[in-house]
This record gives C-alpha cells, structure tokens and sequence, in this order.
C-alpha cells in the first residue's frame, strides 16, 4: 500500500516538474533556453564583416560557427539571443554579460548601429537561413533601435 502510494507521489511530483520546466523553458533567458553570454563565434564573425577587425582570411569558418551556434538556440529566442550578444544583460546575480562595443581607433570607427543592423540579419537567407518567432527574414527588434550601454 505505501509502495503505491509513493509511487502515485512520485507520479504527480514528476508532472509538476515538467509543467514548471514547460513553462519556464520558453523563457528567452540566459541560462534558461539561451546559454550565458551567447554567440560567441557570432561576436568575432559580426566584428570581421562590420569592422575588418579579426581574422579575415578564414571568414567562410566564421560564418559556420556562428550558424551552428544561432541555430543550437530556440527559434522562438534567436533574436533575443543576438539583442543580447549586441546590448548585453545584467544576470540574476548582478553580473555583466554580452554586448558589443563600438570600436574606435583611427583608422577605423565601427559604428554600434551598423554592427545591430548586421547582427539582425544573421538568421536571414543569405547568413545562417534560420527561423525565428516572428518568420521574417531578419530580428525586428534589433533594426533601427539602439540601447545604451
């Protein structure tokens, strides 16, 4: 009688997990459905394209990388996950993480704005070909906006 009675707890405790963790996984946050400080392969390939800055000899590996890695992440948290690679985030523990800067030297001024609107377009046909939550051909949010840092 108990061994039944554990297992109907044991039975009823298992569905509440997976109803919590289905709900909570859709979430779009680090550590959750998107890794901490995302699409690192990302942030050197959107710095090579937009900037000239990095490794160009090798530009085709980049892109592979960056793909693989975009493509590892929900379609419904892709373009939360490039907001992030671009804006940063401040974890549950207060820290720091994520965001491209602009680049000033010189000879050369990479523009915050220029490198969101490339960023944006990594899921399109001619980038990665990944899907998103909204289908579109690029991440909505990150065009024409720009959040300081």
């Amino acid at each position: 009688m108990a061994s039944n009675q554990l297992i109907l707890f044991a039975a009823v405790l298992l569905s509440i997990l997976a109803a919590t963790s289905a709900s909570v996984g859709n979430q779009c946050v680090p550590g959750w459905a998107i890794p901490h400080n995302p699409l690192q392969a990302c942030r050197t390939y959107v710095v090579s394209q937009i900037c000239g800055v990095g490794p160009r000899l090798y530009t085709w590996d980049m892109k592979r990388r960056c793909c693989r890695e975009l493509s590892a992440i929900p379609a419904y948290c892709r373009c939360e996950a490039l907001r992030i690679l671009m804006d940063g985030v401040v974890t549950v523990e207060g820290v720091f993480e994520g965001g491209l800067q602009d680049i000033h030297m010189p000879h050369l001024q990479c523009p915050r704005q220029t490198q969101r609107n490339y960023a944006a377009t990594l899921v399109a046909p001619q980038e990665c070909s990944l899907t998103t939550i909204h289908g579109g051909p690029y991440c909505l949010s990150l065009v024409g906006s720009q959040v300081a840092v």
